[in-house]
């Protein structure tokens, strides 16, 4: 197949998604917040320019040969004569556009994932991103009921317009990423990942605590293809990979007390801390503090906590949080993938990695 250019000077024009699709979803509850971006982490934890800095480090990939693409990510053959554009409303701040969907996902990836990243996880990314798409179009968000899904990553998927992210990339190197980042839209073209024929929730993570989370640990509901498993990323790869929280005994008492009403922290914040309880992984999932279990997730949530893979101590005056990894922990981690990518893992097995139990095929009949 010979590979389209996408990119115009000033915005990426696609050719996108044709052919009917195909999408029973099941309808499950889970937390709205399922993302944690690489991307946003890695800017949050330092300065652009050291982003960029390790992006001239990692070689731009030309686009590989339709049959390699095939093999990357479980392609299956398309049928020829069916090519209608998909397209899906975009709710961006307080407007709401209508946008292709690899348009729109070509904004996702950029926003959610360091262009320095290595093709194939940048691959992994543009499938998560493009299942995770169809997933919220056939189950709607009550918080943007005339759009399909929206770009505030507290609700749905980070996204940035191809123009600002230029802004943010100078000179030869804004080429370069936006160039990774249109070829592994272009190479996963129509790929989603599927369990039991319907498409997943796909949640990720910027980077766990050496495994990933279960979704039942985390959000209380358990989803076969959201299990623990291990993950490969380190504290040398991962900026602030390892954080330290410290807040006073007092802000601690009235936070957890607003939150906790029946927690008995008494006037030696010494003993408000009991027993540790580790999940099947070996991640701390909840710690007894004043006579109930906390989750750790929730300290995460009352404490801005990087991760909720998380342990505490007490000295009197404070407590602080011993944290590793960002993100709830659950589903792909972001740096993980990369480091499955520098292994020579294509984008499939990555993603069979950390989805348990899933395929990958087209959305066209």
């Amino acid at each position: 197949m010979e590979k389209r250019n996408l990119q115009r000077k000033q915005n990426p024009v696609w050719r996108t998604l044709r052919g009917g699709l195909v999408l029973t979803l099941a309808v499950f509850f889970l937390p709205a917040v399922v993302f944690g971006g690489a991307a946003r982490a890695e800017s949050a934890a330092q300065p652009e320019q050291t982003v960029e800095a390790e992006a001239e480090e990692t070689a731009v990939t030309g686009a590989k040969d339709q049959s390699e693409a095939a093999e990357s990510t479980g392609r299956e053959e398309e049928k020829e004569g069916f090519d209608p554009s998909l397209t899906l409303k975009v709710k961006v701040g307080g407007t709401v556009k209508t946008m292709e969907l690899e348009e729109y996902l070509w904004g996702v990836v950029a926003a959610e994932m360091p262009a320095a990243f290595e093709p194939e996880a940048l691959k992994a990314q543009a499938i998560a991103a493009r299942t995770y798409t169809l997933y919220r179009m056939e189950n709607p968000s009550p918080n943007h009921t005339k759009a399909d899904i929206c770009t505030d990553s507290t609700c749905c998927q980070a996204w940035i317009s191809y123009d600002d992210r230029m802004e943010t990339w100078s000179g030869s190197k804004g080429k370069a990423y936006a160039g990774k980042i249109t070829t592994a839209i272009e190479e996963t073209r129509g790929q989603a990942i599927y369990y039991r024929d319907k498409p997943i929730m796909a949640a990720f993570h910027a980077a766990s605590a050496g495994v990933t989370k279960a979704a039942g640990e985390v959000w209380g509901k358990d989803v076969a293809y959201l299990q623990s498993v291990k993950s490969p990323e380190t504290g040398e790869e991962v900026p602030n990979y390892y954080s330290v929280v410290t807040v006073t005994a007092k802000q601690f008492k009235t936070t957890l007390q607003k939150r906790y009403g029946k927690v008995e922290l008494g006037k030696k914040p010494q003993k408000w801390f009991g027993k540790v309880r580790y999940d099947d992984s070996g991640l701390p999932a909840s710690i007894c503090i004043g006579g109930v279990d906390i989750p750790t997730s929730a300290l995460r949530s009352l404490f801005g906590l990087r991760s909720s893979s998380v342990t505490a101590e007490c000295d009197g005056k404070n407590v602080t949080f011993y944290v590793t990894g960002y993100g709830h922990g659950v589903g792909m981690s972001q740096y993980g993938a990369n480091a499955l990518a520098k292994k020579g893992k294509t984008a499939g097995e990555i993603l069979r990695h950390y989805y348990t139990g899933v395929e990958i095929r087209s959305i066209y009949r």
